[in-house]
């Protein structure tokens, strides 16, 4: 699949998409701020494939729908799933060299990084931590996949691996599901 169908994918999707909680309630709250997210990351990979940057576009994309496939997996958002990661077709002058190879490795940098800086943070009797540790196997499962595109020679595939897996640990970030421990840089949260 091209970059840019994926992303006219995810906004049909985006589209369609609305907080679950009742409005006026915290849950609606990280809802709207998980829509919000993936939206800001849409129009960002539309900017970037605009001005020609595919690789951008791909890891924006690929957050977005990460951020978006967490919120329903939590109940936070209703509709249709989430488009699934398509393995992404090489375009012209797009998806190799130095500069993907090094954006790639940043990404799993990152990730790999993240997985390490969060625990759990509901107690373990709650039902919430099923659904934390459920996000933790799914970012480490995205983590594996991308290393085995990686050792394919798949910068791309492995790009969109990284970044989708980081976009599914933020929206539990958001949603209350982790303990930070340190590296909160890696994180769309404030401050301390």
């Amino acid at each position: 699949m091209k970059i840019g169908d994926y992303g006219e994918a995810l906004a049909g999707t985006l589209r369609d998409l609305c907080p679950a909680p009742p409005e006026g309630t915290p849950l609606h709250r990280v809802a709207r701020d998980a829509r919000d997210m993936a939206g800001a990351y849409l129009s960002d990979g539309r900017a970037f494939l605009a001005a020609g940057d595919l690789m951008n576009g791909l890891a924006a994309f690929t957050y977005a729908s990460g951020w978006l496939a967490a919120s329903l997996s939590l109940g936070l958002l209703s509709g249709e799933a989430v488009p699934p990661l398509p393995a992404f077709q090489q375009e012209e002058g797009s998806l190799t060299g130095e500069r993907v190879r090094e954006k790639r490795a940043r990404y799993r940098k990152m990730l790999a990084g993240a997985l390490e800086a969060l625990e759990c943070s509901p107690d373990p009797g709650s039902p919430l931590y099923p659904a934390a540790a459920s996000i933790l196997e799914r970012a480490g499962a995205l983590l594996r996949e991308g290393d085995h595109f990686t050792g394919g020679g798949n910068e791309a595939d492995a790009l969109s691996s990284y970044s989708h897996g980081h976009g599914w640990l933020d929206a539990g970030v958001r949603a209350g599901l982790f303990r930070i421990l340190h590296s909160r840089e890696l994180f769309t949260v404030g401050p301390l």
